[in-house]
């Protein structure tokens, strides 16, 4: 029989009580977190984007939008409303500047729609939403060089200057066998990479059988644990936000898919962009931290992302046997 000293005993219910009025303490000097946000706030939301890729890449491209409250109703007429259609969109590079185009989704022939939704990474369309699109190619993307974004809607002006960076190849993509032998239906893909020396941002797309490109459910990284090293890593099959989770399958391919890995570079700007944004979609609930997601665009009225980021695109069909 095990006996207790009876001063220990003493002084384990003094530390005991001394710890419970420190948490009263600290409890009654702790004030409310309250982030400022207000209702009435009206702001136009960017989601641009300019890509450099050898291929070509995607055009240079802007979705316009307005904030709306948290705990406003979200009915028929919201999506009418919250996508705006009468901006002034250009992006200059230097003395050249050119004034993107207003292409509705709905004015498209329905035989090239589902093409130009896929070419554009948009993962799903509820709405005829209107972008602003380089229609006719005329901004030319080159890693390293500088371009601004400038919205104007109605007497509101938003600006936002990214440079493009470095490329960052692969050196080698392929598939391998999922470790449960008994789902030989499926397999994962790896890749391995050389990253240079000096600060990387990473972000990455699947697109499976012709569909369109998605980001997964955490799509960035920096290199800060692996920089300027060579590594191998496995890339997660994306799938479409609202998809059923399934553990058993989720991130794996099946064998026979014809896959396209979109692997970019991403400015520091649009990283913590993603980064911030995913931890908040990804980290829902009442006892998770509040999270301010950054923004790069300039302007009391503005918040959102111009993307300036150098692409690559892989093809790659999974074999049958692995």
């Amino acid at each position: 029989m095990t006996t207790i000293n009876p001063t220990y005993k003493i002084l384990s219910t003094a530390t005991t009580l001394l710890l419970f009025m420190l948490i009263l303490l600290v409890s009654s000097c702790e004030e409310p977190f309250d982030p400022g946000i207000s209702v009435d706030r009206d702001e136009i939301v960017v989601e641009a984007y300019i890509e450099w890729s050898e291929g070509g890449g995607i055009p240079t491209f802007a979705v316009i939008s307005r904030s709306f409250p948290f705990t406003g109703l979200i009915d028929a007429d919201f999506a009418s409303d919250v996508f705006i259609r009468d901006a002034m969109v250009s992006v200059s590079k230097g003395d050249e500047m050119v004034e993107l185009t207003k292409v509705c989704l709905e004015d498209i022939p329905e035989d090239f729609r589902d093409e130009v939704i896929s070419s554009l990474g948009i993962d799903s369309v509820l709405v005829n939403i209107c972008l602003y699109v380089d229609v006719n190619g005329e901004i030319e993307a080159f890693p390293g060089e500088q371009y601004e974004l400038e919205v104007i809607v109605d007497d509101a002006r938003v600006t936002s200057t990214v440079v493009i960076p470095r490329p960052v190849p692969l050196d080698s993509l392929w598939a391998t066998a999922v470790p449960d032998p008994d789902a030989d239906t499926l397999a994962q893909l790896r890749l391995s990479l050389s990253d240079p020396p000096g600060p990387d941002f990473y972000r990455y797309f699947t697109s499976v059988n012709g569909g369109p490109f998605i980001p997964p459910v955490a799509s960035v990284t920096d290199d800060a644990l692996f920089d300027g090293q060579s590594f191998e890593v496995n890339i997660l099959k994306a799938e479409p936000r609202g998809t059923d989770f399934d553990p058993e399958t989720f991130g794996f391919f099946s064998r026979g898919d014809e896959v396209i890995l979109k692997w970019c570079t991403i400015e520091r700007a649009q990283f913590r962009f993603w980064e911030t944004l995913e931890y908040n979609r990804n980290n829902q609930g009442p006892f998770t931290n509040y999270t301010l997601v950054e923004s790069n665009i300039e302007g009391d009225d503005g918040l959102g992302v111009f993307g300036a980021q150098s692409c690559f695109y892989y093809e790659i069909t999974i074999p049958e046997e692995l």
